[in-house]
């Protein structure tokens, strides 16, 4: 069995205000909340496939970092690779951060069963090999329609958010990215 790619983002382990923005439906409360993104990722990744996470893995003081890293990043399954996102640059000239990772990088282009992917926390309007097909792959709007960017990005039909609230608190492979955008745009605000 080939190894697969998964992507997600915006965990935001132990962040009180993420529960309270848009998750309260689905969680009580922020251990809920990071026991059960835990569970649903473990559920789905093998120990050998690869996971990108393309950002705002946890948000915690310095001085609690590795221990609630190791309650949460330390009990995933796969290869992990870390996009830095917004609340992630106050740690990544950390070792107790970094070592959590196989990789740690501001922006990615990779690929994924032949296509390209260029990945980073932010959406942009273009990138590499788009008007041949390539994917990009961003997070950071969560579940928000109420911006600009999100009916902008409606008619760019390769760039797919891997925000967890659009794709049930789990990672997804890229297939799986595409229905869960589609069904996404597809809801009125």
């Amino acid at each position: 069995m080939k190894n697969k790619i998964y992507y997600a983002s915006d965990y935001h382990f132990f962040h009180e205000l993420a529960l309270k923005r848009s998750r309260q439906s689905e969680f009580k409360s922020v251990e809920e909340m990071n026991k059960e993104i835990i569970e649903r990722h473990n559920k789905k990744v093998n120990e050998d496939d690869d996971i990108y996470i393309l950002g705002d893995i946890i948000v915690c003081e310095d001085s609690e970092l590795e221990e609630k890293l190791k309650l949460t990043i330390g009990r995933m399954k796969g290869h992990l690779h870390l996009i830095i996102g917004n609340h992630d640059y106050k740690y990544k000239e950390k070792a107790e951060f970094l070592n959590f990772f196989e990789s740690v990088e501001e922006a990615s282009l990779i690929r994924d069963n032949g296509r390209w992917v260029h990945l980073f926390h932010y959406p942009m309007l273009t990138w590499y090999k788009k008007e041949r097909g390539a994917y990009h792959i961003h997070g950071h709007l969560h579940d928000e329609k109420r911006f600009e960017e999100f009916k902008i990005l409606c008619t760019q039909e390769k760039a797919l958010s891997a925000c967890v609230e659009i794709n049930d608190f789990e990672p997804c492979t890229i297939e799986e990215l595409v229905i869960n955008n589609n069904k996404f745009k597809d809801i009125q605000i």
